[in-house]
């Protein structure tokens, strides 16, 4: 099965074979939006095997959640909505668990006349920030951890109490958990484990680390394989970050280390007596934590996410760190042997992972080179700290800090910078248009 780097496929005629012993007929040919949502084509097996690739409307980079298309410098309405096109990235082929006779494989999108890479989009970014580390000596081990929550088909949720870590709640739910973790499995995805979690209804699942880029696409994977296997069950998953009034909200840490070529996790290094022995670990450290509040909507891009960062809920409200303490942004798991990392959980589950990675792996690389002062180590409890920087907890201050930064634009490029800006800004838009369910629950019997 075409499920890791060492054994994934590098040519058609790779594909073919598995393929050919796995009765494939059609192949899910898939991209990310800006919003971090996969999109694509379904291929019978006969076209994908040409290496045609397929052509899609580049306005799928500036369009919002529900693919309403709004005016933005990449796409304006006299442009004729002109073609971009796929091209499969065949080490990423793998055989699709969730379904029979179904392949799939993510892709690179590059421009349907001059064939250079979209700037919109993150998986692009991110293949390049890896070889900036692959250029200094450097591989990246990542793992990303995520949260969600099961609905019934209207919507209601599946339990109004929290059963966090309940055995039992987890046999109750294992129809559609155990297929979540079948399907991953088949599918080449490696489970690690799986639990019922804080808040009414949440569910955790976690995978085992890979590559950065390899486990990113499996992040994609993970959140379309939740969703289907859940409408098997006739139930609804969502990664919305706080779909429930006073539950809690979902996350998406982000565990991280480096390594040298032979795959030596060199964070695990012992350098000085700081409690992070690494130089390289901690010189990373300085810098994700320089660049937080500029990508705190990159992490954070939805009005729903600025729901979640409440004090005491595990999600975390400012700019700090620490050893073994989850009320902090990132949590420094040292001493560790190859499992010494770093978690940075700042991120929403309904986040770019691909935009989550290049942002933290770009701030990580800016540390490396510029060995910023590193910040006080939080211990005990952060929230009572007066002297840490706070998160924004509106949408409209986390896009100021995001377009007015100079960084951003090194680390996600320009056009990007300037198109992500403008779709908040609608997004943002749309919001205060809306009449809320508070508002009329709020006024309209009383007034």
């Amino acid at each position: 099965m075409a499920s890791h780097t060492a054994t994934a496929p590098k040519t058609m005629a790779d594909c073919a074979k598995i393929i050919e012993q796995n009765q494939i007929h059609t192949v899910e040919c898939i991209f990310t939006d800006t919003w971090g949502m996969p999109r694509g084509k379904r291929l019978p097996v006969e076209q994908f095997l040409s290496g045609a690739g397929f052509a899609i409307s580049a306005v799928a980079f500036s369009w919002n959640f529900r693919s309403d298309v709004e005016a933005t410098p990449w796409f304006e309405r006299d442009m004729g909505a002109p073609d971009m096109k796929a091209i499969p990235d065949l080490q990423s082929f793998r055989i699709a668990g969730w379904e029979e006779g179904m392949a799939t494989v993510m892709c690179d999108m590059v421009d349907g006349h001059t064939g250079e890479a979209i700037t919109m989009d993150g998986r692009g970014m991110l293949k390049k920030t890896i070889a900036e580390f692959d250029k200094l000596g450097y591989g990246i081990n990542l793992a990303t951890e995520l949260e969600f929550h099961l609905f019934n088909e209207d919507w209601t949720p599946i339990s109004e109490q929290a059963y966090c870590y309940s055995m039992d709640r987890a046999d109750e739910l294992e129809n559609v958990i155990g297929g979540i973790r079948h399907a991953l499995e088949r599918s080449g995805i490696e489970v690690e484990a799986s639990n019922v979690e804080y808040g009414p209804s949440q569910i955790e699942i976690n995978l085992k680390y890979d590559d950065a880029l390899t486990m990113v696409d499996k992040t994609i994977l993970f959140r379309h394989i939740v969703r289907r296997v859940a409408r098997k069950n006739n139930l609804h998953a969502t990664f919305m970050a706080k779909p429930i009034n006073g539950g809690a909200g979902s996350g998406m840490h982000v565990h991280l280390s480096l390594t040298d070529k032979a795959g030596k996790n060199l964070f695990a290094a012992k350098d000085s007596d700081h409690v992070v022995h690494s130089d390289l670990m901690r010189k990373f450290l300085t810098g994700v934590l320089a660049h937080n509040l500029e990508l705190q909507i990159i992490a954070q891009p939805t009005q729903n996410d600025y729901k979640r960062i409440v004090d005491y809920s595990f999600s975390p409200t400012q700019v700090c760190w620490g050893l073994d303490n989850r009320l902090v942004g990132v949590r420094c798991i040292t001493d560790a042997g190859p499992g010494t990392r770093m978690e940075v959980r700042w991120a929403a589950a309904d986040s770019n992972p691909y935009l989550v990675a290049q942002g933290y792996l770009q701030a990580g690389l800016d540390g490396i080179r510029n060995d910023y002062e590193l910040i006080p180590q939080t211990i005990g409890d952060a929230h009572l700290d007066e002297s840490l920087v706070r998160f924004a907890t509106t949408m409209r201050d986390s896009l100021e800090n995001f377009s007015k930064s100079s960084w951003n634009v090194e680390c996600f490029g320009e056009d990007f910078v300037e198109n992500f800006t403008i779709m908040q800004q609608n997004e943002m838009a749309a919001f205060a248009a809306w009449v809320t369910d508070w508002e009329t629950q709020r006024y309209r019997d009383v007034i």
